[in-house]
């Protein structure tokens, strides 16, 4: 069985530590064809699905040029992924980041 490659590209999916996914994401244009072939769903709606379809993209032959257009495919758009990251301000806000926690102060009347 080959490898869930149209997956794999969804970046997403989750390979890259510093991008924000939102899912669902579609797989590049240039793996639907293999993602099909190999059964995989072009669109990724979860972290689960994106990294299954990211190994069984790894695992199929490079020989295939359909799965090396689909990695490269892949590789662009992680390193778009990666710029708008990048170019994200410091400040901004996102709703997937948990909020900080507050240091307690102690109660009213307890020693410290």
């Amino acid at each position: 069985m080959r490898l869930m490659t149209a997956a794999a590209l969804t970046f997403a999916f989750t390979t890259l530590a510093a991008a924000e996914v939102v899912y669902p994401v579609s797989v590049p244009q240039e793996c639907v064809e293999l993602a099909n072939r190999e059964g995989v769903p072009t669109l990724i709606e979860n972290r689960y699905q994106a990294a299954k379809a990211k190994l069984k993209l790894y695992r199929l032959s490079t020989r295939d040029p359909m799965v090396r257009d689909c990695r490269q495919a892949v590789d662009r758009m992680r390193a778009m992924m990666q710029e708008q990251t990048a170019s994200k301000p410091a400040g901004s806000f996102s709703l997937s980041s948990s909020p900080r926690s507050q240091p307690q102060t102690p109660a009213m009347g307890t020693p410290q």
